[in-house]
């Protein structure tokens, strides 16, 4: 009997079952607003569930649902609408409601979600969708630029290169100014490993920093966190601001979602920042005439790398090229011209496939996505690839009604090849913008490089009339850089967490979290037998190969434990805050290691392939840890007056035991006086104000003096009275506190005319006090610099963002966002008395400096001995008198004001955007120039007979009448560059207008896809740096330096040329 009954049992929850189903059907319809415009994007919920969708780009939306159930519709800034499923057909309007404008969430410190008309402080949210499709970039810092009042991004055209974020201004002498990158509420890495030298203009590689590992298909918004009050929740790190990364989740639709995307990007170079040359004079160092002149043919001197020689006559003679018999002028003289084909041939096409799929499913307790991003990038140099995998997934379940886990995991594999070399030494672009012969033909370089089987055979031959002399004398063929001498790394990085969220009481519930970052990377650097001699410390005597690798280690681990609430009582007042604690813990450790005497075996690039025995590796291991408590709490009154305070006590083990713990307190306020003012107009009306207290933590190893194990020296073993074991030359401090930025900010934030226009205004001022410096000390003390506190740094700056709806109508809208600022950022005071502070040393002798009484970054050179306000002319010569001090302030690398303004017009399924990204002022330092014209390179040198009867320089003579004697003939460096005229000379307004991004797309009707697989699909034409409308630095893009860093702005030397970026993409959801 009891089988039977369960078998009927099966066959009535069966009936059941398909009644249930029979009872489903398929509703559909259209979501407009008040002037009957389709809204993309409402969300279309079945009261009660998790089962929902959202409306197309048409407003139109699709579901199942029960005759019984109601579906409930949502927009942010409207109304929400309950609608019973009765019918198959359910169109319906949304109207405004400004309170519901008020109460938008975001994402704030630690992850924590708060109501955005209850913040006292300012911060602004990025769209994913603004953020994505960035032609050609595969660094998220990058695609910031100009989106953000107050954000400041300074990239570099560097390959694969490193982008510094800093938000209201330089906040730390020599510390880290860049912003803190977080990714749900935990902090990630997002440091280089860049050498110092290259930082400075030395030489060497730009490695990247870390945020380009950030999945950019993962974003759903960035929220950018911009003052102290803001951030003081993250402590120690927190005074350079936060970039709040979100990433996407699972949509509640109950079916499983599928979609692909493609893209394909070409680049470039934007000849407006690659030199103009001259092509009216060759090889030479001084103007004359070199050649005999007398038919028969004459050698051209190729050591020297200028081109003030001899006027083209073309008369032949021989050159590089007739001195390798790979060439086939080998043996000829060649008619004396200007190159064909000169080094804008140098470089490639540069190539972006983006190539991503993405997995979604969820339910009503459960979700998950999965996302691949491929990309493939080739320079715009030869040898130049990068190419990285990201995977990430993201999991939700609820296991009870109480209890729900998350965790997210992102996986990036990255490898790049060909990195171009940077500053003065040994690079490739310091070669094309300073010492090149015009006469030289870069394909004809290209064709002999690859007939002799990859030799560095070179226009730049010592001497070529004897064997000895067929070496190079300054500059390698440059195509044997870029196959031989290259550079490669390998980054592997995992990004994850995992949390469990109780709900105790519908007020209170409590998060614990763990979280890990870390990465390995192997960065290698190759020079090959027969290079010039250069890089990692390479002797000329003794080597001109060599091989280094650098191997790098980083993990840090997170814990975090909060008690969060959120309760009203009454109808009038309100309470949220949170009580939580951090635990941090920071492994780093590195191994640097190179051969000495060059390599054995050529082709071989391996530590064991030395010359000369291995000193001892360079190695360090660093650990470090912060222990953070943390409250913050918020009471508002009848919805419209908002008080914040929040505390957080740290304890550092980098700092004294005396001196390691710090509190820092934040409190703000904020007015919603629309909520008194009952206008048509006014939608939202907020005042703000907040002052707040953050850090910056002291780096590892900073209180007590180490030792350094001494190597042998070029595979010689050391003197027997050597040290075996010596001090260190800079002297730790055992008393360190952390530095402490004290701001104060105020804002008012206005919607008006039914949020067609909004803007939000914020003025702040910070002084970043207790500065951590290595100041220069006595050298009785034994030591060069000494690690102290002291200085003030003080950044004031206004922030302007204004949003607009100029036009609105069924079919068409017009969507305008407007972003400025200015910061001035002043040195108030340096620590033991200082007079100056200097943060970088450049070739060419300018240092960037921060001075009392002066902006930092103030670039410091040698300048024009000045009469009656005048440059001052020597008779003699005809130049210019220069200060024999190069202590001078000659420019200031802040600018005056940078701002951005983005434009979208939509008409029905087409879509365009551009956006306009600008700074006015501040000044960079070109040692292109400073060369360049000395050498006799650009057009500006060829201009007339000033070759042969020198210049009239304006200004006057010593006795303060008008300069009546011109330069004298003969070389070109006697009226133009570093010979004739001082450092203040080559000192250029940075100011640009750039159209930074360019996008249209279109999102095909919904109907095509009816009865078919797909859901929807979009196509997209986009383009980034596009235009540069307006610069003033010749022949190079003013944002390109050298690094991420405090020091590497305001220096232009060998940059690559900007790329111009074209491409498309194509999205197919199913």
């Amino acid at each position: 009997m009891k089988p039977k009954f369960n078998g009927f049992l099966v066959l009535l929850l069966v009936l059941f079952a398909q009644l249930t189903f029979a009872q489903e059907r398929a509703v559909s319809g259209t979501v407009t607003d008040d002037a009957g415009m389709p809204l993309p994007g409402v969300s279309v919920l079945i009261k009660g569930t998790k089962t929902g969708t959202q409306t197309d780009f048409d407003g139109k939306y699709s579901i199942k649902a029960a005759t019984s159930q109601i579906l409930v519709f949502s927009y942010i800034g409207m109304k929400s609408q309950e609608i019973t499923a009765s019918s198959s057909q359910i169109n319906t309007k949304l109207s405004g409601d400004a309170q519901q404008l008020e109460g938008v969430v975001v994402t704030t410190a630690m992850g924590i979600k708060r109501e955005k008309k209850s913040l006292g402080y300012a911060s602004q949210q990025i769209a994913g969708k603004d953020i994505n499709g960035g032609a050609g970039n595969t660094n998220v810092a990058n695609l910031l630029s100009g989106k953000a009042a107050g954000v400041e991004v300074q990239r570099n055209n560097n390959f694969g290169g490193s982008t510094n974020v800093v938000i209201r201004g330089n906040k730390s002498l020599t510390g880290n100014n860049q912003a803190l990158w977080v990714i749900d509420g935990v902090p990630i890495d997002n440091s280089n490993s860049n050498a110092t030298s290259q930082q400075v203009g030395g030489g060497g590689y730009d490695y990247g920093n870390n945020a380009s590992d950030i999945n950019q298909e993962d974003i759903e918004s960035i929220n950018i966190l911009k003052g102290a009050a803001a951030t003081a929740l993250y402590g120690s790190r927190a005074a350079n601001g936060v970039v709040m990364v979100t990433t996407k989740k699972g949509k509640s639709d109950n079916k499983i979602g599928f979609s692909f995307s493609s893209g394909f990007t070409n680049g470039s170079i934007d000849k407006k920042t690659f030199p103009e040359y001259q092509n009216r004079y060759g090889s030479g160092y001084g103007f004359g005439s070199s050649f005999l002149g007398t038919g028969t043919p004459d050698t051209v001197d190729t050591s020297n790398d200028a081109s003030d020689g001899d006027a083209f006559d073309n008369k032949p003679v021989y050159q590089w090229d007739a001195f390798t018999p790979f060439s086939p002028n080998y043996g000829k003289a060649t008619p004396w011209t200007a190159a064909k084909n000169g080094p804008s041939k140098f470089f490639n096409d540069a190539h972006t496939f983006v190539n991503s799929i993405a997995l979604e499913k969820s339910t009503e307790r459960s979700s998950l996505s999965l996302t691949y991003v491929n990309t493939n990038q080739t320079g715009i140099l030869p040898n130049s690839e990068l190419k990285k995998n990201q995977i990430s997934a993201r999991f939700s379940q609820k296991v009870t009604d109480k209890l729900t886990a998350n965790a997210y995991a992102s996986v990036t594999l990255q490898s790049t090849v060909g990195r171009n070399s940077t500053g003065y030494n040994d690079n490739i672009m310091s070669n094309f913008r300073q010492w090149w012969q015009t006469n030289t033909d870069v394909r004809a370089l290209k064709d002999v490089y690859f007939a002799s089987g990859g030799q560095n055979v070179t226009w730049n031959w010592a001497d070529p009339t004897s064997p000895e002399g067929l070496v190079p004398a300054y500059w390698d063929n440059p195509y044997f850089t870029r196959y031989q001498n290259y550079s490669s790394d390998d980054r592997t990085r995992l990004f994850s967490y995992a949390s469990l969220n109780y709900d105790i009481a519908p007020w209170l519930s409590a998060l614990g979290r763990v979280s890990l970052d870390t990465y390995k990377q192997l960065q290698e650097e190759r020079r090959a037998i027969g290079s010039i001699a250069s890089g990692f410390g390479l002797s000329p005597v003794n080597e001109s190969s060599g091989y280094q690798r650098n191997d790098i280690s980083f993990q840090e681990i997170n814990y975090d434990f909060m008690l969060n609430f959120n309760k009203k009582f009454g109808d009038n007042i309100s309470v949220n805050g949170v009580l939580g604690t951090n635990i941090r813990r920071n492994d780093r450790e590195s191994v640097l290691a190179s051969t000495v005497g060059g390599l054995v075996v050529p082709g071989i690039y391996a530590l064991s392939n030395s010359r000369l025995d291995l000193p001892f590796p360079k190695e360090a291991k660093i650990s470090s840890g912060v222990n953070g408590i943390y409250a913050q709490g918020s009471i508002g009154f009848l919805d419209t007056y908002f008080i914040d305070a929040s505390v957080r006590r740290d304890v550092s083990s980098t700092l004294p035991d005396n001196n390691n713990s710090y509190v820092y307190p934040a409190v703000s306020g904020s007015f919603l006086f629309s909520n008194l003012v009952k206008t048509n107009w006014l939608s939202l009306g907020k005042f703000r104000i907040n002052y707040a207290e953050v850090g910056n933590d002291a780096d590892a190893l900073q209180l007590n003096n180490t030792y350094t194990r001494v190597s042998n020296f070029q595979g010689q073993p050391l003197y027997t009275n050597s040290l075996l074991l010596p001090f260190r030359s800079i002297n730790k401090n055992p008393d360190l506190k952390p530095e402490r930025t004290k701001s104060f900010e105020a804002g008012l934030e206005t919607s008006l005319f039914d949020r067609r226009l909004g803007f939000d205004i914020t003025y702040y001022k910070t002084n970043s006090v207790d500065q951590i410096v290595s100041a220069a000390v006595s050298s009785a003390s034994g030591y060069t610099n000494g690690v102290v506190n002291g200085g003030n740094i003080e950044n004031t700056g206004l922030e302007l963002q204004l949003s607009g709806t100029p036009i609105k109508t069924k079919d068409f809208t017009w969507e305008i966002i407007v972003n400025w600022s200015n910061n001035k950022s002043k040195v108030i005071s340096l620590p033991n008395g200082l007079d100056n502070l200097q943060l970088g040393a450049f070739q060419g002798g300018v240092t960037v400096n921060a001075a009392p009484g002066e902006a930092y970054g103030a670039l410091k050179g040698t300048d024009y001995v000045y009469t009656n306000g005048q440059p001052t002319i020597d008779q003699a010569t005809g130049k210019y008198m220069i200060t024999t001090s190069s202590n001078n302030t000659i420019g200031n690398t802040t600018p005056d004001w940078i701002g951005g303004v983005r434009n979208k017009f939509s008409y029905k399924n087409l879509t365009f955007g551009f956006l306009i990204d600008t700074q006015k002022g501040g000044d960079i330092f070109s040692l292109d120039m400073y060369y360049g014209l000395a050498s006799g390179l650009y057009k500006e040198t060829a201009v007339g007979d000033i070759r042969e009867n020198g210049t009239l320089n304006p200004g006057v003579a010593p006795n303060g009448t008008p300069n009546t004697v011109k330069t004298k003939g003969g070389s070109i460096a006697n009226s133009l560059g570093y010979q004739a005229a001082p450092n203040k000379a080559f000192i250029y307004d940075a100011s640009f207008v750039k159209l930074r991004e360019v996008s249209i797309t279109y999102n095909f009707p919904k109907n095509m896809f009816d009865n078919t697989f797909l859901s929807s699909a979009s196509a997209s034409l986009v383009g980034s740096n596009l235009w540069i409308i307006s610069k003033n630095l010749p022949y190079a893009d003013p944002e390109s330096g050298l690094s991420s860093g405090n020091s590497s702005r305001g220096y232009s030397v060998g940059s690559l040329p900007t790329t111009r970026d074209i491409g498309f993409n194509l999205t197919f959801k199913f």
